[in-house]
């Protein structure tokens, strides 16, 4: 009895509403624990801060009471780091050195965390000894992951950060090695390639998941169960549509004047006022005049892509051209105290985007120059 009621207060540790976020119709989520006995060492765990899903999944060494208790530690420090670091890496470190600090049992954790910005779908990730997680996008296939090692071993260890984009309808699929070692009455076991085979075929979030299972328990037959087995199925539909507003010009600098109609209609999805609306478009009109002046050789036809979104309060411009290399915020800082005749000729119109908008970033990505300007409100 005390066993049967450890278990439903370590199940009330994690997420088990589904979906868990209703309101959010570009994120699909569904995960599943079900444990070997009647407490076990795996763990998942998921929440949003500032437009971002944090999610973890992690599997204790060992099984029973003490894992159980491991188990407990770990999601309460992913919870923890993760309130105030957005890098997964740090997250990571800053658990693994607590962790190793009280390790006298000598248990450890193979554990994976993950940070997904649903505005941009850009995904950065750290793995500690865990297994891949399989990503869906044209293909399916294993994440890349650098291996570190697990949580609890050594203080101090550097853990490896990485990142990738994903674009609507990706998907990922998180599990513990209860899924892949999954064993039937001949100790065959189900194998990264039954994993693969299983998640064919577009579905949502819970009927992968249910098929995952299924699939799992048919291949098990009556052979126990032999591990905990843990699965987090996460399906982004972000990106569809992310830009909705949309202005394509010739790199002529009289196409400016089509710029202020552009962001008026931007300026009222945001309901800003006018004089907010006019300094974007100051900021804007400066960042395409940039492109129409250097991106494109004299006497060359080019195209400025600018796609537009409002999101959670903030308007965000890219601007995409596929000239010459050319980032327009390598350009120093200007001092404007400076008399004209000191200070070096160019960097005002940069200088005056920086001080619009909040952030300016620039990348050079597929032979096109993208530059990003977004304004918070």
């Amino acid at each position: 009895n005390e066993l049967h009621i450890a278990g439903e207060i370590q199940m009330a540790m994690i997420p088990k509403t589904f979906p868990p976020f209703p309101e959010r119709k570009y994120l699909d989520l569904a995960a599943s624990i079900i444990p070997a006995k009647e407490v076990g060492g795996d763990l998942y765990d998921f929440f949003i801060r500032d437009e971002k899903l944090f999610f973890c999944i992690g599997d204790v060494s060992g099984k029973g009471i003490p894992a159980s208790l491991v188990m407990a530690v770990t999601r309460s420090l992913f919870r923890a780091m993760s309130a105030h670091e957005d890098s997964p890496a740090k997250i990571i470190a800053s658990m693994n050195d607590t962790m190793s600090e009280s390790n006298e049992s000598n248990m450890f954790v193979t554990f994976f965390c993950g940070v997904l910005d649903l505005n941009a779908g850009h995904l950065r990730y750290c793995n500690a000894g865990h297994n891949p997680p399989m990503i869906l996008t044209d293909a399916i296939r294993m994440l890349p992951l650098e291996p570190n090692v697990p949580l609890g071993i050594l203080k101090g260890m550097d853990f490896v950060e990485q990142e990738t984009t994903f674009n609507y309808d990706d998907a990922l699929l998180l599990y513990t090695d209860g899924l892949s070692e999954a064993e039937n009455t001949a100790h065959e076991q189900f194998g990264e390639s039954r994993v693969e085979e299983a998640l064919h075929g577009r579905k949502s979030a819970e009927a992968h998941l249910e098929n995952i299972k299924q699939k799992v328990s048919l291949f098990v037959g009556d052979a126990p169960q032999s591990d905990d087995l843990t699965i987090l199925f996460i399906h982004y539909l972000g990106n569809e549509n992310k830009y909705p507003y949309h202005l394509i010009l010739h790199n002529d600098i009289e196409q400016i004047s089509l710029l202020p109609e552009f962001v008026e209609t931007v300026a009222d999805q945001a309901k800003l006022d006018p004089e907010t609306t006019m300094n974007l478009n100051l900021a804007l009109e400066e960042a395409v005049a940039n492109v129409i002046s250097y991106a494109y050789p004299e006497g060359t036809d080019g195209l400025v892509d600018i796609d537009a979104s409002v999101v959670e309060h903030k308007i965000t411009f890219v601007i995409t051209d596929s000239g010459i290399a050319f980032d327009p915020t390598a350009k120093e800082g200007v001092d404007i105290t400076l008399g004209m005749d000191e200070r070096p000729i160019g960097g005002l119109g940069i200088h005056l985007v920086r001080t619009i908008m909040d952030t300016v970033s620039y990348e050079r990505k597929e032979e096109q120059n993208i530059l990003t300007i977004t304004k918070s409100y």
